[in-house]
């Protein structure tokens, strides 16, 4: 199993759902929970049956547009197994104080400095690993975190070294996120 990692522009996201809520009159989130499929077996149609292939045709027109509010145009990803993401994390982890302890497989923890205490570069490794978005803001915010607390040194021997590869995809990933303001969907 692999891990997903979609970069992608919030905004336009935001001009589809608001476009659709503009065409229609209601939001898109509210969309599969507000509406009831038209059929013939719904009491007013029942009674109004001249109303129901029109309805019907509107309704597969949201549904249609709806799908398309939802869905995000991917701009980058990054892909890696959920194991070696840990791993990946772990490494990247070290660089600027947080640490992880496998040795419970059914109690891990991580401890870091109280200087990450509620920030971003913090929220980056206490992220879901399989799903869950994680912001623009974020993104930007806990990079330039990242940049600031890692130990250079540390970094190009860690770049030498066994995840040296993966370091490097990540980091090049995640500073292009940054520097366009996009978002992430994890998956």
């Amino acid at each position: 199993m692999s891990l997903d990692i979609i970069a992608y522009a919030p905004e336009e996201a935001k001009k589809r759902k608001d476009k659709f809520k503009e065409k229609y009159g209601l939001s898109y989130e509210k969309f599969n929970d507000w509406m009831l499929t038209p059929s013939k077996d719904t009491f007013f149609y029942f009674l109004h049956p001249e109303f129901l292939k029109d309805d019907t045709k509107k309704y597969e027109e949201m549904e249609k547009d709806a799908d398309k509010a939802q869905e995000f145009d991917e701009i980058d990803s990054f892909h890696i197994g959920y194991g070696h993401f840990h791993f990946l994390r772990k490494e990247i982890g070290e660089l600027v104080g947080v640490r992880y302890d496998d040795s419970d497989l059914f109690d891990p923890r991580i401890y870091y400095d109280d200087e990450l205490v509620d920030t971003a570069l913090l929220r980056f490794f206490l992220h879901s690993d399989c799903d869950g978005k994680f912001s623009s803001y974020d993104i930007q915010k806990s990079y330039k975190q990242f940049l600031n607390l890692c130990d250079g040194k540390k970094l190009q021997d860690k770049k030498a070294g066994k995840w040296g590869k993966e370091i490097d995809e990540f980091l090049n990933f995640w500073r292009k996120s940054a520097e366009k303001k996009l978002q992430w969907e994890f998956c």
